[in-house]
């Protein structure tokens, strides 16, 4: 069997699932790290002790454009920094320092509600560079670019990326449109493929490529048409609902049912698995059961 690394599961939808209302701030679970630091610090943890050998900074969404939608722009700095002390702090309750990594989050999140707003490459890559700063000096391990669905986004924030050397995981979100994979989410696309995102991201940097916050069914094709594109460590997390209406009824979210969709992903080639909106700790726990 090949090694396989097990990553964690969905953050915002976990928090929204715990009883934090999320909704309708447009800045997704960002500002749980201030309000909730104790729940966001629990479900590091649940995830570490699930089995998870990565875990994700809660902040996804946590971009200096993303929180102003919110007025929480003044605050950019201290919600990155204490998301990685939280992470860490989980990481240090359940005694796997020497174990477990703490991946930072960027991702192309677009404002809940405003599909129009796409940043021209200048803001993105102003956005980036102070993120991903403020992760690497808090000391996050590696980075994982998450949902990205516009070679724009993925081109600024490689760029961002580059000088600071520290490993990158590149994150697609894509969806079926007629027979054909396109990069996009809920319905809309810009006629961009995941060959065309992999030419984005050709950094030394990215040392692995991951369909994720995609549905699960057609997650082993994409994982396909990527094997197609590099040579490099594939991955798999898939989302178990619709985080845009806060639902996860999806078949995916049954945890034996995601086990089923992740043999697949294995024998699409994929090595890390993980979860992302609707996927628990549970989820994480039968993965981890089954695969490590």
């Amino acid at each position: 069997m090949k090694e396989v690394t097990i990553i964690d599961g969905g953050t915002g939808t976990e928090i929204s699932r715990r009883g934090v209302p999320i909704y309708p701030a447009l800045s997704w679970s960002a500002n749980a790290n201030i309000a909730f630091p104790g729940l966001v610090r629990d479900i590091h943890a649940d995830y570490i002790r699930a089995g998870a050998k990565i875990i994700t900074t809660n902040t996804f969404s946590t971009s200096r454009a993303t929180l102003a939608i919110d007025g929480l722009d003044t605050q950019t700095a201290e919600i990155n920094q204490l998301s990685v002390k939280l992470a860490m702090e989980a990481r240090e309750l359940c005694s796997a320092q020497n174990t477990v990594l703490i991946a930072g989050s960027i991702s192309a999140f677009e404002p809940k509600g405003h599909p129009e707003i796409v940043p021209s490459y200048r803001d993105a890559l102003d956005d980036y560079q102070e993120q991903v700063q403020l992760l690497v000096d808090a000391g996050v391990d590696l980075i994982f670019m998450e949902m990205f669905t516009r070679t724009l986004d993925l081109k600024a924030a490689i760029k961002a990326l580059n000088p600071t050397e520290i490993p990158v995981w590149v994150g697609l979100s894509c969806e079926d449109f007629g027979g054909q994979l396109y990069l996009g989410l809920s319905g809309r696309h810009a006629s961009e493929t995941i060959e065309d995102a992999v030419h984005a991201t050709l950094s030394p940097n990215v040392e692995a490529y991951c369909i994720m916050h995609s549905p699960p069914e057609i997650t082993a094709d994409a994982l396909k048409e990527l094997r197609n594109c590099t040579d490099l460590p594939l991955g798999a997390y898939s989302h178990g609902g619709d985080p845009s209406t806060n639902q996860t009824d999806h078949a995916g979210t049954d945890p034996q049912k995601y086990l089923e969709y992740s043999r697949d992903w294995i024998a699409s080639g994929a090595t890390i698995l993980g979860g992302c909106c609707g996927i628990t700790p549970e989820h994480i726990r039968i993965l981890s059961s089954n695969y490590a």
